[in-house]
């Protein structure tokens, strides 16, 4: 059974809004407006709000991923948690729609899970995913958020940030260690993302969870900014030398395939410094 929203009848009465949700959908729809980052006094004045309203509202969508807050300004964007609640639509999110059967032929390709990730503030999240039919996989489930530096998909999309952004994020959370293998230096770590932008992709040799292999390409939009990394993802025992080229190969192609359906100019985004 499946619940429909069914159209009003001429004799019921309107609908009561809820106040708080009515304010917290007018703050959404003012940031989605322009599409550019505001103050909580920008947007208490142009909505007519109260700041601490506005200030309390933005502060409980940001918990929520719903919006982002530059830790530098203190403004507000769009928060890309929203891509969460658009890939379940199927169809309303361009991106996933796009990459949902490159997604698949990457797991038939290789054999391993395939997931789509974006930066969301300081979190990385599962916007999409494709599993092998096999027992012996690794799941992640959409909506599931990582942390920003988790593996090859923090690489991706850490590289992609402007030197300032990077600089400032180094400083006040250095990398931590998740394993043995971890690049926990900020100094090495950042050399590793100038290798990700060099070479077109990143490489995870359990470095994020023990016993785990995983291989990201960067997705690109029409202006060459990245818009989310594909990963590649399985156990070591299963990702050899061997394997390991094949898959960079096969997600490096993949990215490159939902890039160009995005707008994206064939290579665009390699190489950058």
């Amino acid at each position: 059974m499946r619940l429909m929203r069914d159209e009003p009848t001429a004799d019921e009465a309107p609908a009561r809004l809820v106040p708080a949700v009515d304010r917290a959908v007018r703050l959404l729809d003012a940031l989605r407006a322009d599409r550019q980052p505001h103050g909580i006094s920008e947007l208490a004045r142009d909505l007519g709000l109260n700041k601490a309203t506005v200030r309390d509202i933005l502060l409980t969508l940001n918990h929520h991923g719903l919006v982002e807050r530059d830790a530098a300004t203190t403004r507000f964007r769009l928060g890309y948690g929203l891509y969460a609640y658009a890939s379940a639509l199927g169809e309303g999110s361009d991106l996933t729609a796009v990459a949902r059967p490159f997604l698949r032929r990457l797991v038939e390709r290789s054999g391993e899970t395939a997931l789509l990730g974006l930066l969301d503030g300081e979190r990385i999240l599962i916007v999409d995913k494709e599993e092998p039919p096999s027992d012996l996989k690794i799941s992640a489930p959409v909506g599931r958020r990582l942390p920003l530096y988790a593996g090859a998909f923090g690489k991706v999309l850490l590289a992609a940030l402007e030197t300032a952004r990077l600089e400032r994020l180094l400083a006040d959370r250095p990398p931590p260690v998740f394993t043995a293998r971890s690049v926990a230096d900020p100094a090495a770590y950042r050399a590793a993302l100038g290798l990700v932008r060099q070479q077109g992709y990143a490489v995870d040799d359990e470095e994020y969870l023990d016993g785990v292999r995983a291989v990201s390409a960067p997705i690109h939009g029409a202006d060459g900014s990245t818009l989310a990394a594909l990963t590649a993802v399985g156990f070591s025992t299963r990702i050899g030398a061997d394997k390991l080229t094949t898959l960079i190969a096969a997600v490096v192609d993949t990215a490159e395939q939902v890039s160009l359906r995005l707008g994206a100019r064939p290579g665009n985004g390699r190489g950058r410094e």
